[in-house]
C-alpha cells in the first residue's frame, strides 16, 4: 500500500466528514471540541517549562545582595539599597529601599526611574491589595505614597506581591547583609552553560505521551458518534467494491477531519487559557500570560502527533468491526 493511497482514502473520509448534513457537521464539532480540548492542556503543559525559566530569568535579573560589598565606596554609578521583606497572611512581600547616590546608579528591573524619599512603586498585586479593605495592617506597615507600578521585567509572577521606596540615610546603616551599596543588578558571573539534563527531557517526553491519552480517549469516543449514519456510509462504500481495509482508512480520514479542525479549536482555547492563567496562583507561584510559550519543537510535536494519534486510534477502534456491503457488525 502506497503513500498515495493513502493520502487519498484519507481525503475522502474529510471530504465525508465535511459534507455529511447536519449530523456531519455535529459529529465534526464534537470531534474537533474534544480534541481541542486535549490539544489545549498538552500546550499549556509543554509551556510550563518555558515558564519556569522566564521565571527564573526574571528572578536573576534583579538580584541585588549578590554584588554587595560593606566597603565599596561611592561613586556615580552606586546604590544604596536595603531588604525590607515581610509577610502578610502567610504571602512573602518582596521590598527595597533605594537611594540611587550617582545619575549612573543602576535601574531596578521594571522600573523607568527612582521613586522619591518617601514614595513607592509597587506591583499590580500589590497596589489592588493595598486597595482593598482587608489590607489596614500591611498599609501601616508601608508608610509610603504608591506613585506608579513595577512592570512585567521587574516580577516573577503576575500575583507577586513587591515594592521599591524611595529613603535617605542609608549609607549610615550599610552593614553588606540587610543594607548595601551596589554598582549593578543580576546574577554573578556565569559558568559555561550547562547541558539539559537527560532525565528530564525523558521526563517531558513521558508526560507529553501521557497527555496524548486523554486526546486519543477524545478520538476513540468521536467514532462512534453519528454511528447508524457512518454505518450505511461505509456499507455502501463496500458495495461500490472498496474493501475493509480502504473504508477503514476512509473512517480515519474522518477522524482527521476532526482532529485538524480540534488543532484550531485547542489553538483558541490555549490562548483563551493562558490568558487566564495570568490570574491564578497555584501553591504559590504565578506566571504572565507572556510566560506560557510552547517551545516550538514542542509545540510542532503536537500538530503532527494529534492527527497521526486520530488516524491510528481510528483504525485500532475498528479493527474488529466486519464491514459488509449489507451492513457493519
Amino acid at each position: 500500500m502506497n503513500a498515495r493511497q493513502w493520502a487519498r482514502d484519507l481525503r475522502m473520509g474529510a471530504k465525508f466528514a465535511v459534507a455529511g448534513g447536519r449530523e456531519g457537521w455535529t459529529r465534526l464539532l464534537l470531534t474537533a471540541v474534544g480534541v481541542g480540548l486535549g490539544v489545549a492542556l498538552l500546550l499549556l503543559t509543554t509551556a510550563i517549562p518555558s515558564a519556569l525559566a522566564v521565571r527564573h530569568q526574571r528572578e536573576e535579573a534583579r538580584l541585588d545582595f549578590t554584588y554587595s560589598q560593606a566597603h565599596r565606596k561611592a561613586a556615580d554609578n552606586t546604590l544604596l539599597i536595603a531588604d525590607t521583606d515581610t509577610e502578610f497572611r502567610g504571602t512573602d512581600v518582596r521590598g527595597r529601599l533605594v537611594e540611587p547616590e550617582g545619575p549612573q546608579a543602576p535601574l531596578p528591573p521594571g522600573l523607568t526611574k527612582y521613586p522619591a524619599p518617601g514614595d513607592m512603586v509597587v506591583s499590580p498585586a500589590l497596589k489592588e491589595l493595598l486597595g482593598s479593605g482587608s489590607a489596614k495592617l500591611l498599609r501601616e506597615r508601608l508608610p509610603y505614597r504608591v506613585t506608579g507600578t513595577i512592570g512585567e521585567s521587574g516580577l516573577i509572577g503576575s500575583r507577586e506581591l513587591a515594592y521599591y521606596a524611595g529613603a535617605q540615610h542609608l549609607a549610615e546603616r550599610i552593614d553588606g547583609w540587610h543594607v548595601a551599596r551596589i554598582s549593578r543588578f543580576g546574577p554573578p558571573e556565569r559558568t559555561p552553560t550547562e547541558k539539559t539534563d537527560p532525565v528530564l527531557v525523558l521526563l517531558v517526553l513521558v508526560v507529553f505521551v501521557v497527555l496524548l491519552m486523554p486526546v486519543a480517549v477524545f478520538i476513540a469516543a468521536a467514532v462512534r458518534f453519528g454511528g447508524e449514519r457512518r454505518d450505511r456510509r461505509l456499507a455502501a462504500l463496500r458495495l461500490v467494491g472498496s474493501d475493509g481495509r480502504m473504508t477503514r482508512r476512509i473512517a480515519a480520514g474522518e477522524a482527521l477531519a476532526g482532529s485538524l479542525l480540534g488543532l484550531v479549536f485547542g489553538t483558541v482555547f490555549f490562548l483563551i487559557g493562558r490568558q487566564a492563567a495570568g490570574s491564578v496562583e497555584v501553591l504559590g507561584i504565578s506566571v504572565f500570560p507572556s510566560y506560557l510559550n510552547p517551545t516550538p519543537v514542542l509545540a510542532v510535536l503536537v500538530a503532527i502527533a494529534v492527527p497521526a494519534a486520530a488516524v491510528l486510534v481510528t483504525l485500532f477502534a475498528l479493527r474488529g468491526v466486519v464491514i459488509e456491503p449489507l451492513g457493519v457488525v
